[in-house]
């Protein structure tokens, strides 16, 4: 008789968005318990109160210590600001903790290569050969079509969408509802906004604002 095997003691950095719930919720009923969460980590945790749609809050982020690195798993839910999910993730892979992906399990990941500490919600449409890098948050409803490259600590918002054979740098923040037409490049630290239709390559760390834009 073979041994069901346990579930991976998951905890959440940040308490702020309850679809996470949801998230794991449905991985549970498709694979079989895959998931427990342990709890919230989130350093606002006074002003929070104690628990956070039913789970425990267990502190700011240096409660983290009280857990074995080889025991928990962490996903960082920290989306606002790519800057603090780069920061508040690097914290604790400075303490030796480890992340993994959690990726709705509607979301068709055929034929794409993904890292780790990536948070795909539900409607997300991700195509074939596409590849993703590491702790990225893709948002329901957006898309990521055909041979485009996602770097790390990248932002997708909610139902913007991503054309074919883009390139997307590392900590690139884009806006819900934003388009990026095929072929684009999109540099580092680059900032598209909400509704923007980017019809040009985006150099590092510039902001694209208010509808059509782009720039070298």
């Amino acid at each position: 008789m073979l041994e069901e095997s346990m579930p991976e003691q998951l905890i959440v950095i940040g308490a702020a968005t309850p679809t996470i719930i949801r998230v794991i919720d449905d991985l549970n009923e498709a694979e079989g318990e895959r998931f427990h969460i342990v709890g919230f980590l989130d350093n606002a945790f006074a002003a929070l109160g104690n628990h956070f749609y039913g789970f425990e809050i267990l502190g700011g982020f240096e409660t983290i210590e009280r857990y074995d690195v080889n025991r928990v798993v962490l996903i960082n839910t920290i989306a606002g600001s790519v800057k603090r999910r780069v920061e508040t993730t690097e914290y604790f892979l400075a303490r030796g903790y480890g992340f993994t992906n959690i990726v709705h399990p509607k979301v068709n990941m055929k034929y794409v290569k993904i890292g780790t500490g990536n948070l795909i919600y539900e409607n997300a449409l991700v195509h074939p050969f596409v590849e993703i890098g590491n702790h990225c948050v893709i948002s329901s409803n957006s898309g990521i079509a055909h041979d485009s490259i996602i770097g790390n600590y990248c932002f997708i918002g909610p139902a913007s969408y991503i054309c074919g054979k883009v390139s997307v740098a590392d900590n690139v923040f884009i806006g819900s509802g934003a388009i990026i037409l095929p072929r684009l490049e999109i540099g580092k630290g680059a900032l598209i906004g909400a509704g923007s239709l980017v019809n040009k390559s985006v150099a590092k760390g510039r902001r694209v604002v208010n509808g059509m834009a782009g720039s070298r």
